[in-house]
């Protein structure tokens, strides 16, 4: 005769580990999905730096999203070997969808863009007028999107001998004015440019 009490006993110690291993079986599996789904961005190199004083761009591949950039820049120096020039724009394209833009106020300047392969579409760019001396410029992302980095333009103030005086004093989200980007130039003019994802 079979004895069911000895096999329910087996099966009850059993059934713990088997549960044990089934979770951590299921916590591999999560870590693997985790780990596939956090693949680092695709970096897009604009190559050959710009003419002097123009607009590089750097435009993310097919399948892929901008979420955010930056530059190279190869600046003009006075006669003292003075840095003279200035980062005049730094930001996601208005004008180029997907595509991160630098300009040297007189120098070369190379774009880069960081491009997602995760991000659902590419970012809403809104551009804020232009603001002087002593004012910020906002741009402030639409309903529905949420606010995840931005930029400038800026136009800045220069000497009697074309040297660049300015600087740009803020470049960063508003505390106070939610999904919002800021930007603001000691001298001169600038434009805030925000981008902003659903």
């Amino acid at each position: 005769m079979t004895d069911l009490g000895g096999a329910m006993t087996m099966l009850r110690r059993r059934l713990p580990v088997l549960s044990a291993l089934a979770v951590a079986a299921g916590a591999l599996s999560s870590a693997s999905s985790a780990s596939a789904a956090a693949e680092p961005p695709v970096v897009v190199n604009a190559g050959t730096a710009s003419p002097p004083g123009q607009v590089s761009r750097a435009t993310c591949p097919e399948g892929t999203q901008l979420v955010g950039g930056g530059y190279r820049v190869f600046p003009v120096k006075n006669g003292l070997g003075e840095v003279a020039d200035f980062i005049a724009t730094n930001a996601p394209s208005a004008t180029v969808p997907n595509t991160w833009e630098v300009r040297a106020l007189f120098g070369r300047a190379g774009a880069y863009a960081m491009c997602s392969t995760s991000a659902a579409q590419a970012p809403t760019v809104v551009v804020s007028a232009w603001a002087g001396k002593d004012v910020t410029a906002k741009a402030t992302c639409p309903a529905g999107t949420q606010l995840t980095g931005g930029g400038y333009d800026s136009r800045p103030a220069v000497n009697g001998m074309n040297d660049n005086k300015d600087e740009i004093v803020i470049n960063a989200p508003a505390a106070q004015t939610p999904n919002t980007w800021m930007a603001r130039m000691d001298k001169g003019e600038a434009r805030a440019i925000a981008m902003c994802a659903k």
